[in-house]
């Protein structure tokens, strides 16, 4: 009989906590190194080819981690594959920090971190979504298991503008000194390394799932990747590409907005928005704090919903606050306390429905044997979306159709979300109902764990 044991959320919750860190903290860092306005002139100017091609860097670090450490954890063992993942992250959050010589150098040391920092990171995804649903028998609480796991990257988004602030208000001189902002960039992409190396330590005492080790030990041919389960990868994979195409597409046109509502900025003659790095973190972390409530609400209704009705409903929701925000723009452009209001509901729905249930499904619908490989080709999806919703919506925000325009093919792109989740995906409880009847055990003398069968 399967006992209700539930391990340590630790690993899994730090672990995503370190992801958000340093996923933003290069902003933020880099903002310090080019902005011009403490010494007069930028300490190091960022080259065009930086601006181009660092944001590219992690997202193909993190689409390569996600492939790699997700199939390393079905093969080395969800542990070491997190040790291994781990070790990329602390690679690459300290490389950054110990970058000198010419702008060239610095931003070049910055890349090359960028693109290891992608790799640990992404890796995280799979692992800690995997290692904290199996750290949790009862299947009926897994999905909630992994919710609580996940909140903690709302708040790793959060922290580096909150740390900015702090470094930028302690660390100063009498007069303007290079040495202020060379040591807050160092600081700040420095500190994304104590997480990861926290999770790192905690992880030589870990162990791998009862589950797992049991599958690893049969040692036999394995159920792979039959109709049902490519379909539900289509379904898992699908959501989570709609997803950040929705929300790096709200990514473009964020700046927009707070431009026009110059929140706690100065506004000049011009009609433009000045503000200095304090300003400007505080700004990021205003928004950033606005997910919180909206992954929180999340975690308290995923035992109840289930993730396919967070994903559906999300989007429904999201399509419709995306239209609200367009016609708003459309009808009402000087309405601006209407803006922040409905960018602050779009802000807590982006963080509400699918960006919990895209990640928390994964680890809950598919055999323990390729678990870790699925959740990371789902979540692999996903930053496939984040890179086209780069690359199209700012262009398309810039032409004739202007941010109305990118509005609504959000509206458009939540719709099918919607779709996507209700025609491919399950309800949590079929998923735990098929892997409840799958658990054989022949006493006394050993267990034997048959793949479930998933019916529709």
């Amino acid at each position: 009989m399967v006992g209700r044991r539930k391990e340590s959320n630790f690993i899994p919750s730090v672990g995503n906590f370190s992801v958000q860190y340093n996923f933003n903290s290069a902003s933020a860092a880099a903002s310090i190194l080019s902005d011009p306005q403490y010494l007069g002139y930028p300490l190091h100017v960022e080259p065009q080819w930086s601006k181009d091609f660092t944001p590219a860097a992690v997202f193909v670090g993190a689409m390569l981690g996600m492939l790699g450490m997700g199939r390393l954890g079905d093969t080395l063992g969800r542990t070491r594959a997190m040790q291994v993942t781990l070790s990329f992250t602390v690679l690459g959050a300290v490389i950054p920090a110990l970058a000198f010589g010419s702008s060239g150098s610095i931003y070049g040391t910055v890349l090359l971190g960028r693109l290891l920092l992608g790799v640990g990171v992404g890796g995280i995804y799979p692992l800690s979504a995997v290692s904290s649903a199996e750290g949790c028998e009862d299947a009926s609480e897994k999905g909630k298991h992994v919710a609580q796991a996940f909140f903690f990257q709302s708040v790793g988004v959060l922290a580096p503008y909150l740390v900015a602030m702090l470094l930028l208000t302690v660390i100063s001189s009498p007069s303007p000194a290079p040495w202020v902002p060379e040591l807050q960039f160092r600081l700040l992409f420095a500190l994304g390394a104590a997480p990861a190396l926290l999770v790192l330590v905690a992880s030589f005492s870990a162990h791998d799932s009862e589950e797992f080790a049991a599958e690893q030990h049969r040692g036999r041919s394995r159920r792979g990747f039959d109709h049902q389960v490519v379909k539900t990868l289509i379904g898992t994979a699908g959501c989570w590409f709609l997803y950040d195409l929705a929300f790096y597409g709200t990514t473009i046109f964020t700046p927009t907005i707070l431009e026009r509502l110059c929140i706690t900025g100065d506004r000049l003659p011009s009609g433009h928005c000045e503000q200095t790095l304090l300003q400007t973190s505080r700004q990021s972390a205003l928004i950033s704090a606005m997910g919180i409530p909206g992954s929180l609400l999340a975690v308290l209704v995923a035992d109840r919903l289930g993730c396919k009705r967070l994903n559906s409903y999300g989007f429904i929701l999201l399509s419709v606050s995306f239209a609200l925000l367009a016609l708003a723009w459309h009808l009402a452009p000087d309405a601006h306390a209407w803006h922040f209001v409905l960018f602050c509901l779009v802000t807590l729905l982006l963080n509400w429905g699918p960006n919990l249930g895209t990640y928390v499904l994964p680890a809950l619908c598919f055999p323990a044997a390729i678990r870790s490989t699925c959740h990371g080709l789902s979540s692999t999806g996903g930053k496939v979306g984040a890179v086209v919703g780069t690359l199209i919506f700012d262009p398309i925000s810039e032409s004739s159709m202007g941010i109305p325009g990118v509005l609504w093919i959000q509206c458009v792109t939540c719709v099918l979300g919607a779709v996507v989740s209700m025609a491919m995906l399950k309800h949590d409880w079929e998923y735990e109902v098929s892997e409840s009847r799958s658990l054989r055990v022949s006493l006394p003398t050993t267990l034997e764990v048959t793949w479930p069968v998933l019916v529709d």
